[in-house]
């Protein structure tokens, strides 16, 4: 799938768009570090770009699961921070390209700032923890197959693990390195070998935020998603947006044939949120994550599209109405140039009247069915609109059923076939109290 753009990043909640707003990411996030959260997020910012990438990385999420030892590094948190702390280090004394003149300046420095080299010994001492964690790491993979995804990172570990020099440092005991040999291994570390040190630091912080998402699929007992690129079909069974707390769980079936799916419903029903869900369960597919389904089976999708919250540009004096029309129009332009797309939107053309709000929904949903291979969730208040479409070959209508009972009504919160005709927004009116206010108000005098 090719990369999705900030806005659709915000409107399924994969990432928080306002400080304190709770997103995918935070749902996933259970590593830690700060260097293995910040990996996670860029995990989550970009999906893979071929089915094979998408399977590549799933595999390494279930071997995580089957085995937990892989890909653990285990060692206390404090340590990698001490460790990381050390690594950015840029103490002028000590930083000589010249070895024996780096113990000298360290020799002096540590007779003359004793706090400040106590940094540069604890600091040593977390990294040779990290080593000797990730040496144990090593032990535990002997019987197992590495994932793909990790194989670069184990070879590089091993690799740097078996060095002579890194070999004798690991075998001293902590509290026998004396300090004059803590000046030589400093040396070693932070400038003949820096680059390595880093590159150590960001492979735990990998392994850090691949072992989260493995937590959280345990944990919310996520699925991972069947590619079915022969079949194209689309089918989800307990799909939930995982952000809700005790989300009702839906099922949905998409037939390639009718790959338009107009959905109504009351206010409140549920549409906006199934659709959100809808749109996140296929995103996180295409990184490679298990998704909050019982089951789901869907093709390799090249572009995914959402116009949920689309907002006027003052800035620019765009009006809602118009950014969603070119948001409309790069997805045509996506279609037709050939890319299999899943679109979803929501109440589509609202920022105009609804006879144009009709007209140029009907314009767009005629055209959407000329796309087989790609998919097409449209949500509307325009039940003339979907009733043009209950017997069309290439749509379907879907809906969020309400019971109206006098003043109160109950949602399902289920989908299902046909069309939903219920209208609730007077008794919503009425529940919230401004009919009453309203009513009991007498006109001010005129000022």
């Amino acid at each position: 799938m090719q990369p999705v753009d900030q806005h659709t990043l915000y409107e399924l909640q994969v990432l928080a768009e306002r400080k304190g707003a709770f997103s995918a990411l935070q749902f996933f996030d259970k590593t830690l570090t700060q260097g293995g959260s910040d990996y996670l997020k860029t995990l989550l910012s970009k999906p893979r770009s071929t089915l094979a990438e998408v399977q590549s990385f799933q595999q390494l999420i279930k071997t995580i699961l089957e085995k937990p030892a892989t890909c653990l590094i285990d060692i206390p948190r404090s340590y990698i921070m001490a460790a990381e702390g050390y690594s950015s280090l840029s103490v002028a004394h000590s930083m000589s390209q010249d070895a024996v003149m780096h113990w000298l300046d360290t020799l002096v420095y540590y007779i003359k700032s004793p706090e400040e080299f106590y940094r540069i010994q604890s600091g040593l001492m977390a990294t040779l923890r990290m080593l000797r964690a990730m040496q144990r790491m090593l032990v535990n993979m002997q019987d197992s197959v590495i994932p793909q995804d990790a194989q670069d990172d184990v070879q590089f570990i091993s690799k740097f693990l078996s060095t002579p020099t890194i070999r004798s440092f690991l075998k001293q005991n902590e509290n026998d390195i004396a300090k004059t040999k803590v000046f030589s291994i400093d040396y070693y570390f932070r400038v003949s070998n820096a680059k390595a040190l880093r590159r150590l630091l960001d492979i735990f912080y990998r392994f850090d935020a691949y072992r989260s998402i493995a937590k959280t699929t345990e944990l919310h007992r996520l699925t991972f998603p069947d590619f079915d690129n022969a079949t194209q079909k689309f089918a989800a069974a307990g799909i939930k947006h995982p952000l809700i707390p005790n989300g009702i769980a839906n099922d949905i079936h998409i037939d390639l044939n009718k790959s338009v799916c107009i959905i109504t419903g009351a206010n409140t029903s549920g549409k906006t949120t199934f659709l959100k869900a809808c749109g996140l369960a296929i995103y996180l597919a295409h990184l490679g994550l298990p998704v909050p389904a019982t089951n789901i089976t869907l093709p390799f999708f090249d572009r995914l599209f959402t116009s949920i919250h689309l907002a006027d540009d003052l800035t620019s004096g765009y009006s809602h109405f118009y950014n969603e029309m070119m948001r409309v129009k790069s997805i045509a332009e996506a279609l037709q140039q050939g890319d299999r797309c899943f679109v979803l939107v929501d109440e589509i053309f609202r920022g105009t009247n609804q006879e144009d709000a009709f007209h140029c929904s009907k314009t767009v949903l005629d055209g959407f069915c000329k796309y087989p291979g790609s998919y097409f969730m449209i949500s509307t208040h325009l039940l003339e609109l979907a009733e043009g479409y209950m017997d069309a070959e290439f749509a379907v209508n879907k809906c969020f059923k309400t019971t109206v009972l006098g003043e109160q009504f109950k949602n399902s919160f289920k989908i299902a076939d046909g069309i939903a005709y219920e209208r609730v927004g007077s008794l919503i009116m009425n529940a919230v109290g401004i009919t009453s206010i309203f009513e009991k108000a007498k006109r001010l005098p005129q000022m």
